[in-house]
């Protein structure tokens, strides 16, 4: 497995993350997919809120089968208009991983100039975010997109993310030029 710094977290993170959305079928299919992962030697592993149960059975099987050393685990909560929802989300998905800490936390889909707009509202969904951080519940802070190009270079020019989580889909990218 290869390894690249993630974003400007200095994370030496392998090149490919291992997203936790379509192995829900059951929490064996779950841990096996993440075994097999960790087994290749993927050291990040990504989850959302929206994506079911994975939070809740990541939560699970890191505290059943150990957290390896290295491992990074991101989690992604979408844009929020205002600082106190996202504070809720905030510590539901630290009690779903079960963790002090989010490693890494994506603004989940900053798909919109409202989007974009609500991150930048000084009493916003980034206040909450860096609340958390203050404090210690969340370390780098990020944002996955599938918007176009003038979105996502506004929000990188906002200076306000250590990482953009930019969906690349290897197997359509021919049918997707």
């Amino acid at each position: 497995m290869q390894y690249r710094r993630f974003g400007r977290t200095e994370l030496n993170l392998s090149v490919f993350s291992l997203g936790t959305m379509r192995c829900l079928a059951s929490y064996e299919h779950f841990g096996a997919t993440l075994q097999r992962g960790l087994d290749l030697g993927i050291n990040h592993i990504e989850t959302a809120q929206g994506y079911g149960s994975s939070e809740r059975w990541l939560g699970e099987w890191l505290s059943t089968q150990g957290r390896p050393d290295g491992l990074v685990v991101t989690t992604k909560i979408p844009p929020q208009p205002d600082g106190q929802r996202m504070a809720q989300y905030i510590e539901e998905s630290l009690a779903q991983l079960q963790v002090k800490q989010i490693d890494c936390l994506a603004i989940h889909g900053l798909n919109t100039w409202e989007h974009l707009a609500w991150v930048q509202q000084p009493e916003g969904c980034m206040a909450a975010v860096r609340q958390a951080q203050r404090e210690g519940k969340i370390g780098h802070v990020g944002f996955s997109t599938h918007a176009d190009r003038p979105v996502i270079e506004a929000a990188i020019a906002t200076n306000s993310f250590a990482f953009v989580n930019l969906h690349y889909y290897y197997f359509s990218s021919a049918t997707r030029q």
